[in-house]
């Protein structure tokens, strides 16, 4: 295969990978197989079952966040991804192999405490676990443990396209930007995970032929679902200004 996609997780930032993936169509750059976490997953599972980027926007944001989830006060998370599961089976294939190309998924086995990867078998299930926000959301049970966010482990998983590919892209939502005053206290938890996961992400940078980070994403939390359209746009004009990198994959 020619070109791997990485797609970071990142939450409502994640919306900038579609802006990318808008780009990539628009540049007529073709993408062979995707790894993905958290919202990386979700943004490639939508654009491997054929749904253009603007669509996938649409539909995210037709639902507000109170419509996709119960409450559950008793439980190990707030939120459970039931009703997030039964949106996208409208959508999302049942099956991995019924996806137009290869998408692997990262996920995190909370009990063995483990990193684990999805490529075959049910889709949804897995997606959904990638993007299974720890203490936010109730975890993801399959065959017999329970999944949370792939972010937690891995939050770029370039890893599984070592060897597979000739062109590694990636794209990471999360950048550090610094911040002059102090950080609110509804951030402090988001900006503390991302700067643990942040020298990884570095030191796997170096092994892409392009690295798309926009350095907008920094201007939002990882739940300003609102302000889709803003993030969208973001990626894609991060994209758009590597436009002559991405388009010399196509030679």
């Amino acid at each position: 295969m020619k070109n791997g996609l990485i797609l970071s997780g990142g939450g409502a930032r994640g919306f900038a990978h579609l802006g990318v993936l808008q780009a990539l169509d628009e540049l007529d750059v073709h993408v062979d197989i995707i790894s993905g976490a958290s919202a990386g997953a979700v943004a490639g599972a939508f654009y491997f079952s054929g749904h253009k980027p603007g669509e996938t926007l649409k539909f995210i944001r037709s639902y507000k966040f109170y419509q996709w989830a119960r409450f559950l006060w008793r439980k190990p998370g707030i939120l459970n991804m039931e009703k997030i599961g039964k949106l996208f089976a409208n959508y999302l294939p049942d099956t991995f192999e019924k996806l137009d190309r290869p998408l692997i998924i990262a996920t995190t086995d909370i009990l063995k405490g483990e990193l684990r990867y999805f490529n075959s078998g049910k889709l949804i299930p897995a997606v959904c676990a990638s993007a299974c926000i720890p203490m936010m959301f109730e975890p993801i049970k399959i065959d017999g443990s329970e999944y949370i966010d792939g972010g937690i482990l891995n939050n770029f998983p370039i890893e599984p396209l070592f060897g597979k590919v000739e062109n590694l892209i990636g794209v990471h939502v999360n950048p550090i930007n610094r911040v002059e005053s102090r950080v609110s206290f509804k951030n402090i938890m988001d900006r503390s995970m991302h700067l643990a996961l942040d020298k990884a992400v570095r030191e796997k940078e170096i092994l892409c032929k392009v690295f798309i980070e926009p350095k907008g994403c920094g201007d939002f939390g990882m739940l300003e679902l609102g302000s889709a359209d803003k993030i969208f746009k973001v990626g894609y004009d991060a994209a758009m200004e590597q436009k002559d990198q991405l388009l010399a994959l196509k030679k």
